[in-house]
């Protein structure tokens, strides 16, 4: 007797997408899963069009060289000795004491000795940060669509997912950077225009950074990082083989078979006559 088995092979395949979209204007589209991660994570900038206009960057420059130098009307009311570090203040202070989602894991009252401790993305020193910061907004605003401000940016990203930084706390993030950006800019200066150029900048970022911290990879290869540059990020599917058949003989007898064979070789169909042809 002849009988068979299957054997359903699983096969691995990794294949690169496209997660980002940059139109002819500039302007980037987050696609696919992508957004809808975006959307639900950091939602306070998911909404804003990425598109940076040469009045942006002019704007948005202007206004972090006013802050840097204390010329806005903010800072020379505080006549701080460094402007620059009178913003890291203001920015991290908003976050420890008014973000409670980045010290999720930390119960016991926030001392300044335990603000270094917060969160991964706050482990380095805040002036480092602050620097970091500041640095990436500049080679974006100087150029967002060129290769070396987004290359900033998936660096960043890949950096920060090292340290296991959520997407929802870069919208926490976001939002006390512009309330410090207004704080150290004063209320006479911190127009609804400004406050757009900001959050496009952000948003620019945040578009550029979700398909990384989407896929939460902390040991990218050069080809993953030389993919996130231009977009494109690596799947892996696993895809089910076509069966494999394999038969198998087993030993029979004739006796194992004798219900098999007629009484006799006068046995007839016992339905023979159940039915009937039409006509």
């Amino acid at each position: 007797m002849i009988c068979a088995h299957t054997r359903i092979r699983r096969m691995g395949i990794t294949h690169s997408v496209q997660a980002i979209k940059i139109r002819r204007n500039g302007e980037l589209v987050l696609l696919a899963e992508y957004r809808t991660f975006l959307v639900s994570k950091c939602p306070d900038f998911a909404h804003v069009r990425c598109m940076i206009t040469p009045a942006i960057q002019t704007r948005v420059l202007s206004s972090w060289e006013a802050i840097a130098n204390g010329t806005t009307p903010a800072m020379r009311a505080i006549g701080h000795t460094s402007p620059v570090v009178c913003f890291y203040d203001s920015f991290y202070k908003r976050l420890f004491a008014g973000a409670p989602e980045v010290r999720l894991r930390h119960d016991r009252p926030l001392t300044m000795k335990r603000m270094w401790q917060v969160q991964p993305l706050f482990r380095t020193s805040i002036i480092v940060q602050g620097k970091a910061l500041i640095s990436i907004v500049q080679s974006i605003a100087n150029g967002p669509n060129s290769n070396n401000a987004i290359a900033s940016v998936v660096e960043l990203a890949y950096r920060h997912n090292q340290y296991g930084v959520k997407m929802q706390y870069y919208n926490v993030v976001g939002r006390v950077l512009l309330e410090a950006l207004q704080e150290c800019t004063g209320p006479s200066d911190w127009t609804a225009d400004l406050d757009l150029g900001w959050r496009t900048m952000y948003a620019y970022m945040m578009t550029t950074m979700a398909p990384i911290v989407y896929h939460g990879a902390t040991n990218p290869t050069d080809r993953d990082r030389a993919l996130a540059k231009r977009g494109r990020y690596q799947q892996k599917r696993t895809l089910l083989r076509p069966p494999t058949v394999h038969p198998v003989s087993t030993q029979t007898t004739t006796s194992s078979l004798n219900s098999l064979v007629p009484e006799s070789k006068m046995s007839e169909c016992p339905v023979k006559n159940a039915w009937s042809v039409p006509p």
